[in-house]
């Protein structure tokens, strides 16, 4: 441990040396050249040592020594045998970022190096703030354009801080809109790459699963206390896609950004931008309304099967169970791989059986068909597995018994027509 110590305070000290200029380059060589075989081979205990030299008495030598200075010490890192080492070579990779930055610059970029390593390194409550508090200043830096693994670990240290309590749900987003408004912002520029752009993606299903963990009244009451009218006014779209994205589309802020993004051009997804709120606020028969002029406004059959699919939960919630399986079957047509909408017709017909027909054997008919359709949701959409067989059996125990069948002259197999809610459906008999 003393001798950790001690290296620590060598990387920390630049001190003053007396050899000539010619003298130190040539040490300086020799340095590089040694630390660099014995870091080809990971003998990081042995690279180490003239890497103290080098980054101690040379420190404008290369900005690739830091490089290789921290793959040493993530090195021996790994190899630390008690949390007191593996601390030391924490705080050494550090001092080795901190170096860097002061003689060669590029503090944003350097800055979120450091916090993510300390992020990964020192697994305390202490050592996520030190990295948070590091990636804030990177993010600061960067603006308008952060780098995209920077923001993606600042902001699920956000939240992990945030639900864990180490900062207020307030702080959570005042840190976490500026930086989901540059990515929106950056991705509706067209000037990034698809690459880009799939990440971004992936940092937007961290926030949303990351905020969905946080108190959402909280929430709610933070965004609308940031959220300036001016920034309403001036930002509409973004400021609706950043809300979505930390499930605050119930907000007053979101609200009234949704109805200037209408106003101002309303497309297929200002539209459904309204219909989220209406949805979110449990006020059925508005959602269902813009989420149909959304349906009617697109040209992507994807994303008119979804918004056809919310039309009809939104119908569902009404009582509205013509209209509901209706617009559910537009949606089921439109998106062979979408098992959403089927699910919802055969919960919808499996609930409303006992009230849709006359005798049990009408009724146990009608649970064929609702089975039916749980199975194709199924097998439309494998992540809806669970709940399509969760259904299946529920179903299955209410299914007409063979010697109500034969009651009936209805044989196992065969295929039978049954009306619901004035659709025709095929089902076949089973018991």
């Amino acid at each position: 441990m003393k001798k950790i110590l001690i290296v620590a305070a060598l990387l920390l000290a630049a001190g003053a040396n007396t050899i000539s200029a010619q003298e130190k380059n040539e040490e300086s060589i020799r340095n590089h050249s040694l630390y660099k075989s014995l870091l080809d081979v990971e003998a990081y205990s042995y690279a180490a040592a003239p890497f103290q030299e080098l980054f101690a008495k040379d420190p404008k030598y290369s900005k690739q020594m830091y490089i290789d200075g921290v793959k040493i010490y993530k090195g021996l890192y790994a190899q630390a045998k008690d949390a007191n080492a593996a601390n030391a070579y924490t705080d050494t990779i550090k001092a080795i970022y901190m170096q860097r930055i002061q003689y060669f610059g590029d503090s944003a970029n350097v800055l979120g190096r450091c916090g993510i390593d300390i992020m990964k390194l020192r697994k305390s409550d202490n050592g996520y703030k030190e990295a948070f508090e590091l990636l804030d200043q990177s993010i600061t830096l960067y603006k308008n354009d952060p780098e995209i693994s920077v923001a993606s670990s600042y902001l699920q240290l956000a939240a992990s801080l945030a639900a864990a309590k180490k900062i207020t749900v307030a702080k959570y987003c005042s840190c976490t809109m500026p930086v989901l408004n540059a990515l929106y912002t950056n991705i509706a520029s067209g000037n990034k790459d698809n690459n880009y752009n799939k990440n971004a993606e992936s940092v937007f299903t961290a926030v949303k699963n990351g905020s969905a963990k946080l108190n959402q009244k909280l929430l709610v009451h933070a965004v609308d206390s940031l959220t300036t009218q001016n920034e309403i006014d001036n930002n509409a779209e973004i400021l609706c896609k950043v809300l979505q994205c930390i499930n605050c589309d119930n907000s007053d802020s979101y609200a009234k950004a949704s109805e200037i993004m209408y106003q101002n051009n309303p497309t297929a997804e200002a539209a459904s931008a309204i219909a989220r709120y209406y949805k979110r606020s449990q006020k059925w028969d508005k959602a269902a309304e813009y989420y149909q002029e959304a349906a009617q406004k697109t040209t992507d059959n994807i994303q008119k099967s979804e918004y056809l699919y919310e039309t009809a939960s939104a119908f569902g919630m009404l009582h509205k169970y013509y209209d509901a399986v209706s617009f559910a079957k537009k949606s089921a047509d439109l998106n062979a791989e979408y098992g959403k909408p089927l699910l919802l017709i055969a919960a919808i017909y499996g609930a409303n059986a006992p009230s849709l027909a006359s005798d049990a054997f009408d009724r146990g008919k009608i649970y064929w068909v609702a089975a039916d359709y749980a199975a194709k949701a199924k097998r439309a959409d494998y992540n809806l597995k669970a709940e399509a067989e969760g259904l299946i059996n529920k179903y299955a125990h209410q299914f007409p018994s063979k010697e109500e069948a034969f009651m009936h002259s209805i044989q196992g197999g065969q295929q039978i027509e049954v009306e619901i809610l004035k659709f025709k459906e095929s089902t076949s008999a089973r018991f």
